[in-house]
């Protein structure tokens, strides 16, 4: 990766880094509303929980995106962690924070996958 791609990628990851801290700045936008209406009040804390989640995970993403900015000043930003190959740039275009590579990353997420299937209550698992 050339001096021009990393200032690039420096530039989209503060955009960004701006971008999930004003969303985060807007969480007092969350308000607490009672209603008379239980069925208005279920909605409403359907949409708490929601938004919540939607909160924590632009509080992730922020942290991701941190941590990016923190592997370009340490000159190892676009190398995967794992397998210490370079991320191609188009994977960088399309996601300025990662932090493996294609190949790495879907071999992660399916151990993910197969974790959380490991798990699950006995009851959930299907017989042979």
């Amino acid at each position: 990766m050339n001096q021009s791609d990393r200032k690039k990628f420096h530039e989209m990851l503060l955009a960004k880094q701006t971008e999930l801290q004003n969303r985060l700045a807007r969480r007092d936008d969350l308000e607490v509303q009672v209603s008379p209406d239980e069925f208005d009040a279920r909605l409403q804390l359907v949409d708490r929980e929601f938004q919540s989640g939607l909160l924590h995970q632009t509080a992730l993403d922020l942290r991701e995106v941190r941590a990016a900015l923190v592997r370009i000043e340490d000159e190892s930003y676009g190398i995967c962690a794992d397998c210490d190959e370079p991320i191609s740039l188009a994977r960088l275009n399309v996601i300025p924070w990662a932090n493996y590579c294609v190949k790495c990353q879907e071999r992660i997420e399916v151990e993910k996958q197969q974790e959380n299937l490991d798990e699950r209550p006995q009851e959930l698992v299907p017989s042979e």
